[in-house]
């Protein structure tokens, strides 16, 4: 009998170590169904609202929470709902979901001490609520309740908010989506039973990061956290991505690369990783000695054996991985990811373009405008930038104009200091703030390689500027979307200052040549294809009173150029399809030189590259002359008169970088590049 009862406890114990229970996989990107912003929702609370619990709602389905029907439930502005509908008051202060404290019978979206707040920007007020609707057709609807705009309770600023919603499948499980917010957050996610004895944190918890995109709304971003009910395997490796450049020259290596995240149940020290290209052989990797964490543990892989073709031409990959820990893979659903890419003849260097959606009205863009200066500052001749003025915050930068307002929606931008690179706005940072911007992340665009080659020439008669040049593929372009934009910057303005503290402003976006559309390009390889771009500036110079709308410039009859001797113009390919741009070109910051009043003068500077003082020689009839040294950026940086007998001149407190050296003598001006090097 006693053999008997041991046998049976025993039984009993290995039931419950096989116990369903919740687990999740974190997945990206949202379907069409779902919007951030339904029309026609249900409002279960509405904003302003604080340590508020909803009345109960009912179910617009049968639906079961471990394993439990349920068919009631409330909603808190500290983000969770709890199917424990005696419940009267909303837990503000959140834990560690195992605690007494945390709520029980509930699924937590992002519970903290947090309040629904409405935002109003000039006449238009944004909503902020708990609110739910239901799609799709039986038996497979799904009933969402979302939370808009929501701050922490001690917050007061109008851009320190998030939107996240909870899904019911019918008869399946739930998901948790982050879409978006702005601002640093840290809360709890999770499940929690009816008696509280089991529980499922998202990994984080309590301090978990909100998972949705900071400051860019894109449903292709949204952070989606998928909760299964039932067994979870010991060993569940997925292959989160895969990382391959669309294009690659012949017989050069290319790195396979990509990101293994662990939804197994134990910590994933092995796994094979396989490639193989158009059907060939596979290409394996034994990789071991590893320690990726349970429950969502990520790792960054490259193959140890790079992908190399010595034909051109579109090829087809598939990534795998297998044999976690040497063992059996609990879910095979997860475990392969194909692409493509192309192999081209050659490539040619690209120059990298910055375009900044700026404003004197908002404080973080003057050191985002600093951070982006102090990166490109060691980069000379490898990029280009223009900066859009804004419309906000407050009423907005007097230089504002409509075709900024184009390139801002063409871009999906939604705050300043918003950077697009190359026409990313992702381009290794967790939002597209300026202020994130490193070194090497702008290598790591550097080293994308180009497939055309752009020459910019810019004169200007009058007030009439005129752009012309080539643009050159190395690879033909059968795409009706690509389009060739030329926007003509002033270096430097000083007349639009408002109260971010900055005095001067950089690369200022006054035209964009025809208009913000550009024009439509056809490419084959290897024949250049010639542009030419006209405008000229109509009526005088206006200084609006804000970017306003009933205030702004109106480029058919009026300018807001403070100098025209300051304007130069950037020409850039960009693919409309998915905003890539292939390449960019700059003609010089300084504005048009004459080679005839650079042999004339006969300027010389030296030692160049300089650690310090350099010397400026130059010939002509006058002994006197003016020199003015200025960055990449067009500010005066030194200014200073010199006789052709005594040129030298103290560059002691330059800083490292490319300047310009401006040499006006007698009317004729000539402008040679001085290179600091310590």
């Amino acid at each position: 009998m006693k053999k008997q009862l041991l046998a049976i406890a025993a039984m009993f114990v290995g039931l419950s170590a096989f116990a369903q229970d919740y687990y999740y996989r974190k997945l990206i990107g949202t379907t069409s169904e779902y919007v951030m912003n339904q029309t026609g929702a249900t409002t279960l609370v509405n904003g302003p609202a604080t340590s508020t619990l909803s009345s109960e709602s009912t179910l617009p389905f049968a639906w079961n929470f471990y394993g439990q029907p349920v068919t009631k439930f409330k909603a808190s502005t500290a983000g969770y709902i709890t199917f424990d509908v005696t419940q009267t008051n909303s837990v503000q202060t959140n834990t560690s979901l195992s605690n007494s404290t945390a709520p029980n019978n509930s699924i937590f979206a992002f519970w903290d001490d947090t309040k629904l707040a409405p935002i109003t920007q000039g006449t238009t007020t944004f909503p902020s609520d708990i609110c739910t609707w239901t799609y799709g057709t039986a038996p497979n609807r799904v009933y969402v309740i979302q939370w808009r705009l929501v701050q922490t309770a001690a917050s007061a600023s109008p851009t320190d908010i998030t939107y996240y919603a909870i899904r019911l499948y019918e008869n399946s499980n739930f998901d948790i989506v982050h879409n978006y917010g702005f601002g640093t957050f840290t809360a709890s996610a999770g499940t929690k039973n009816a008696d509280g004895t089991s529980s499922k944190e998202i990994k984080g918890t309590p301090n978990m990061n909100f998972g949705g995109k900071d400051g860019q709304y894109d449903a292709a971003l949204s952070a989606v956290y998928k909760f299964f009910y039932g067994i979870q395997p010991n060993n569940d490796p997925e292959l989160a991505s895969i990382e391959l450049p669309k294009y690659t020259p012949k017989n050069t290596n290319m790195a396979i690369k990509g990101v293994v995240a662990n939804y197994g149940k134990q910590s994933l020290s092995s796994f094979k990783l396989k490639y193989t290209v158009d059907g060939g052989a596979e290409v394996i990797m034994q990789l071991s000695g590893l320690n990726i964490d349970a429950d969502g543990g990520t790792y960054a892989f490259t193959h140890n054996v790079p992908y190399s073709s010595p034909t051109i031409g579109a090829k087809n990959i598939v990534v795998s991985i297998s044999d976690p820990n040497a063992g059996v893979d609990g879910d095979l659903t997860n475990n392969s990811k194909s692409g493509s890419f192309t192999i081209v003849n050659s490539t040619v260097p690209r120059k990298v373009l910055h375009e900044i959606f700026t404003s004197s009205t908002c404080p973080p863009c003057k050191p985002g405008n600093e951070n982006l200066k102090a990166v490109l500052d060691f980069k000379v001749g490898e990029w280009t930038t223009i900066k859009y003025q804004t419309n906000f915050p407050g009423t907005g930068d007097p230089y504002y104009t409509s075709e900024v307002g184009t390139r801002f929606s063409y871009y999906g931008a939604n705050f300043a200091p918003w950077l697009t690179i190359d026409g990313a706005n992702s381009w290794g940072a967790t939002s597209a703030n300026a202020n994130s911007y490193t070194e090497a992340m702008f290598d790591a665009k550097k080293a994308v390689p180009s497939l055309a080659a752009i020459t910019a020439k810019y004169t200007i008669v009058g007030k009439t500027v005129t752009v012309s040049g080539n643009v050159t593929p190395v690879q033909s372009f059968a795409n009706s979307s690509m389009r060739l934009r030329i926007a003509v910057v002033e270096k430097v303005t000083s007349k639009n200052v408002k109260n971010n503290g900055e005095s001067e402003f950089y690369a200022v976006m006054k035209k964009m040549l025809p208009n913000a559309t550009g024009t439509t390009v056809s490419l084959a390889a290897g024949t250049a294809v010639p542009y030419t771009q006209s405008f000229t500036f109509p009526g005088e110079y206006r200084l609006p009173t804000n970017g306003q709308t009933a205030n702004i410039i109106n480029l058919a009859t009026e300018h807001s150029v403070e100098s025209f001797d300051n304007l130069y113009a950037i020409v850039f390919l960009q693919d409309d399809a998915d905003k890539t741009v292939w390449q960019s070109e700059t003609t010089t910051p300084l504005g048009p030189v004459s080679v005839t009043e650079i042999n004339e003068l006969g300027l010389n500077i030296y030692p160049n590259p300089s650690k310090g003082n350099i010397n400026v020689t130059f010939g002509g009839n006058s002994s006197n002359g003016s020199v003015r040294i200025v960055d990449m950026n067009g500010k005066e940086v030194l200014a200073q008169t010199i006789n052709s007998l005594n040129g030298e001149i103290n560059c002691e407190n330059l800083s490292n970088g490319l300047y310009f050296v401006e040499l006006t003598v007698a009317g004729k001006t000539a402008t040679k590049k001085l290179n600091i090097i310590r």
